[in-house]
């Protein structure tokens, strides 16, 4: 028999991290994350961790010694998915989407919005002060698309060398930099000092703090935008993956 299942995990999320440490000591794990704060998540893990964003050659040439390849980016990481499976499905290599289940939320002010685009739309037809909690990737979209964005639009997003990067491209927008995990009051701090009249989120699961942020909202009676989910159904949970898992392991004849 051989040794050394080696797994590849696009990290940079709690749940990647979760399950990092929930595999067997017998696998040989490398983290692949984007930024510096992904890399300082895994810091107690046991794997090994490479950091910066990746196209498709060099996730190609990244990922072929690997046996498996798990998905745990973020559910908005959408290019990052769709270049991993692409890949993954050239090499004939077993790829696995880690998901974040769906949450139903009482708080009957919600509103929706399918798209960075439509909920633009939404916002611009909105009055009153927003505050955006959907991070600095998008800031300079918002920036253009909003109408009064600079008047009266706060964006919190990560206390990051990379989220000052993507700030200071936007000199306009009011900043609120941060660090998780925020709490009810955090948030709740935030809309009372800026006088927030919507708060705007992606559909993130309660894993990215939705919860908090919405009974926030709820203190205030003020709307939550959310922006939807783009991910279809095609994941599975972390116990199915570590299942998974152990089946391509004994399939193709490692030792544990």
């Amino acid at each position: 028999m051989t040794t050394g299942f080696s797994v590849a995990v696009i990290a940079g999320t709690s749940e990647a991290t979760d399950l990092i440490n929930a595999m067997p000591s017998s696998y040989r794990i490398t983290a692949f994350v984007a930024t510096e704060y992904g890399e300082t998540i895994l810091q107690h893990s046991r794997c090994t961790v490479q950091v910066g964003r990746k196209d498709g050659a060099a996730f190609l040439q990244a990922l072929q010694p690997f046996d498996a390849v798990v998905d745990a980016s973020h559910p908005f990481a959408t290019e990052v998915t769709r270049i991993v499976r692409s890949v993954c499905q050239s090499i004939a290599l077993p790829y696995f989407r880690l998901g974040r289940p769906a949450v139903h939320y009482t708080y009957p002010n919600i509103r929706t919005a399918d798209s960075k685009e439509k909920a633009a739309t939404i916002l611009s037809e909105t009055a009153g002060n927003l505050l955006f909690t959907t991070g600095a990737n998008t800031l300079s979209f918002y920036a253009a698309n909003v109408s009064d964005f600079e008047k009266r639009a706060w964006v919190r997003v990560l206390d990051t060398p990379e989220s000052h990067k993507v700030a200071a491209a936007v000199p306009q927008a009011h900043i609120l930099y941060g660090m998780p995990p925020f709490s009810v009051q955090d948030t709740a701090q935030l809309i009372e000092t800026h006088r927030i009249q919507m708060l705007i989120s992606k559909d993130s699961g309660t894993r990215g703090g939705l919860p908090e942020k919405i009974q926030a909202a709820e203190q205030f009676q003020i709307p939550v935008l959310l922006i939807r989910s783009p991910e279809h159904g095609e994941s599975v949970s972390a116990t199915q993956i570590l299942h998974q898992l152990e089946q391509l392991r004994t399939e193709r004849g490692f030792s544990c």
